[in-house]
């Protein structure tokens, strides 16, 4: 399968199509630096087998399907299968499901499988319609490329959703399951301007203690640990994956310079920037960093 990528987005989105054939085909969406993506798979034409890790479930077209993340989520397509495969990662899916009231009913999106059988949503644009225009999207450098990815995604999301039978789930205000979900999601779409604890405490409604309690309490980790490992994993991702001069780099995640990324990057790992870079070129398998997620969130 060849991906389309293009300024950046491949780190956080991918559009493609089923591979098809005369014979089934078995494919694991999830591996090396797709792990942290939840996938979404149109199926227009054939049958498909899919294991998420409890057990096997199966789907004949028109069927869509919502899969977790992770690697051990495996693929069976049968003979004459088509369709589109699509993925996000985190940043991304956050981005898309929003931090509005009405997101909270979309909260289970990415944590099972979700499938919808016979799909065929009464929406005004077609999904295989919306996926050709996302691949379009990712392939060239078009202004305004991420907004239409984005949009399309939401779109797609609320329709599988909706046509699962998923029944709408709301946790209890205020609950710590609410506030992690809901810190999970404002690191998601801010980690890269740096805000400090305080401020996704009071953006959440709670208290500086509060916060680092429930963080202390649930996952072990400081709310400060996550926000930097959420930054590691994406510095990680661009030094492996890009070619950006390492000033450019430390720019996009909102580091006033070169010196004073370096100085965070190296804390964290005990590596420079550049010698993880020269480290991962010369190594057939990268350090593990950028394949590090939220997968110990709720």
């Amino acid at each position: 399968m060849a991906d389309t990528a293009v300024d950046g987005l491949d780190r956080t989105a991918r559009a493609e199509r089923l591979p098809t054939g005369l014979r089934s085909t078995v494919i694991r969406p999830g591996r090396g630096a797709y792990e942290p993506f939840v996938h979404l798979v149109l199926l227009e034409a054939g049958e498909i087998t899919v294991d998420a890790g409890d057990g096997s479930r199966e789907a004949e077209a028109p069927a869509a399907l919502i899969l977790p993340p992770g690697p051990g989520v495996l693929l069976t397509l049968g003979p004459g299968c088509d369709g589109w495969l699509l993925g996000m990662g985190p940043s991304l899916l956050s981005a898309a499901v929003g931090a509005r009231a009405e997101s909270e009913f979309l909260a289970p999106i990415g944590t099972h499988l979700m499938i919808a059988r016979d799909f065929a949503p009464d929406t005004a644009t077609d999904p295989a319609a919306l996926a050709e225009r996302i691949a379009d999207e990712l392939s060239r450098p078009t202004p305004g490329a991420q907004m239409a990815v984005l949009a399309g995604l939401r779109l797609l999301l609320i329709d599988i959703w909706r046509s699962s039978g998923s029944e709408p789930q709301r946790l209890a205000q205020g609950s710590d399951a609410h506030v992690l979900l809901s810190f999970r999601r404002l690191v998601e779409l801010h980690f890269h301007k740096r805000l400090g604890v305080a401020d996704y405490a009071a953006q959440l409604g709670v208290t500086y203690d509060r916060l680092h309690g429930i963080c202390q309490r649930n996952l072990q980790r400081a709310p400060l640990q996550l926000i930097h490992a959420r930054m590691m994993r994406e510095a990680a991702s661009w030094l492996e994956r890009s070619g950006q001069p390492i000033q450019q780099i430390a720019h996009a995640l909102g580091f006033p310079d070169s010196a004073e990324f370096s100085h965070f990057f190296k804390r964290q790992s005990g590596l420079s920037p550049s010698r993880f870079r020269q480290q991962v070129r010369n190594q057939s398998e990268a350090i593990g960093l950028a394949r590090t997620s939220f997968a110990d969130w709720p």
